[in-house]
């Protein structure tokens, strides 16, 4: 995960908030803000089709209703809206998806 100090640029999000509430708690926002940090491939619908999109990168922040993923090798942050996400895969630290492909959309 990048930080201010490994000379990635600052991207600033709203306070986080917290998903450890009785009403939140098991939620997929709980989820992902439990795992910031972690390296991550999201597929999300696109469209009226039955159309995925794919973005991976590391979990930087996430709110109610959107999660940043950060993209190492572009260096870039991406704001992902929460409710279009289908399938999300998380991986061990160190690891990668073996011939995946790039970012699409």
């Amino acid at each position: 995960m990048p930080n201010v100090s490994s000379g990635y640029p600052q991207f600033n999000t709203p306070p986080p908030e917290n998903f450890d509430t009785e009403t939140m708690r098991g939620s997929i926002q709980q989820i992902i803000s439990d795992n910031i940090g972690i390296y991550v491939v999201c597929e999300f619908l696109m469209g009226t089709g039955a159309n995925l999109g794919r973005k991976q990168g590391y979990i930087h922040s996430s709110g109610r209703s959107y999660f940043v993923l950060f993209e190492e090798q572009n260096n870039h942050y991406v704001l992902c809206d929460l409710f279009s996400v289908k399938f999300i895969t998380f991986y061990p630290p160190g690891q990668r998806p073996r011939g995946s492909r790039p970012n699409q959309y």
